[in-house]
């Protein structure tokens, strides 16, 4: 059983070399592998597909190409269907701990637990079930999310741009009446609107380029439940999804975070000038144009959708399913 192990190990599929037959590869013949079966966790080539079909006890486990399966991410490959520690397969799934658990584990381990459940009763429909949909729909809220907070962001550097483009034309009119003196604080005055645009821009862009990390991260999460709705076992999809359901709470506190720590508030540059007036004295008795200053809004977008489910979830803290 350790060698059927160590040669179906779901670590072979993620090397970059042709995939071998596994049943093969006991007999030291090296076929080629067409598909792989996730309740034996073996690759298998075409032949011994066929064999694999034919037999009581495997006709009725379900494969899937080679080259699909390997499309899963790395933690979803990961998860088995046999307990690492006593080689059993898995029968019952312990709520309080959030793991899968053999017989003998639950004799070791398990004895005071009362939440028990058979993984055959909750694997049942999984990538139809309630968990699945409420995940990804919690990822696809948080892209639109991170979509309408780029937009938003976006749009501030606009502002930011035309409110610029608004007091330089007010300074080219002031320029008419006043000349070479003007120019020179124009000159001064330009350089520090450039520096506090420039600053301001800064700031916004560093919050764009975090959130497009994030926008990239959360399409990968979601082409991953795409993937084992289609590739995966339905006990991978069962814990793939539950390992996932936190992913989405972390994204949503991290929107979150983001208006309460300031970087979503609007940022706008204004421009006091003093008296037209008082100009026509300016190359005697005014040194500075004007004084530029900033104000920060408070942005009033929404970055929490109502309603979550996700707080009902319990945590799977034995299996890292993120896939940066």
């Amino acid at each position: 059983m350790n060698q059927l192990r160590r040669c179906g190990s779901v670590g072979d599929m993620n090397s970059p070399r042709e995939q071998r037959c596994n049943v093969c590869q006991l007999r030291r013949v090296y076929n080629t592998a067409v598909v792989w079966c996730s309740e034996c966790e073996e690759a298998l080539c075409s032949e011994c597909k066929q064999y694999h079909s034919l037999m009581k006890m495997s006709r009725s486990h379900k494969t899937v190409y080679i080259s699909d399966y390997q499309r899963l991410s790395p933690s979803v490959l990961a998860i088995k269907n046999r307990c690492d520690d006593h080689e059993e397969k898995f029968e019952y799934f312990c709520d309080r701990h959030g793991k899968p658990c053999c017989i003998i584990c639950i004799k070791d381990r398990h004895k005071e637990c009362r939440d028990l459940k058979q993984i055959s009763d909750l694997i049942k429909d999984s990538k139809s079930s309630n968990e699945c949909t409420t995940i990804e729909r919690g990822l696809k809220n948080v892209l639109q999310t991170i979509d309408r907070v780029r937009k938003d962001r976006t749009e501030n550097i606009l502002t930011l741009d035309d409110q610029a483009t608004r007091y330089q034309n007010e300074l080219r009119e002031m320029k008419r009446a006043i000349n070479d003196h003007l120019d020179r604080m124009e000159s001064q005055f330009l350089d520090e609107m450039a520096s506090k645009q420039r600053e301001m821009k800064s700031r916004i862009q560093r919050v764009i380029d975090d959130i497009d990390d994030r926008r990239e991260k959360v399409q990968k999460k979601i082409r991953n439940i795409n993937a084992m709705k289609r590739y995966a076992s339905d006990l991978q999809n069962f814990l793939g999804i539950r390992g996932m359901e936190f992913d989405v709470k972390n994204e949503q506190e991290y929107l979150k975070a983001l208006k309460e720590n300031g970087s979503l508030d609007s940022l706008d540059m204004f421009v006091h000038f003093h008296s037209f007036s008082a100009l026509e004295a300016i190359k005697n008795n005014v040194t500075v144009l004007g004084r530029i200053t900033t104000k920060t809004t408070r942005c009033t977008l929404k970055v929490t959708p109502q309603n979550s489910n996700l707080d009902r979830f319990k945590s799977i803290s034995w299996w890292d399913l993120n896939d940066n």
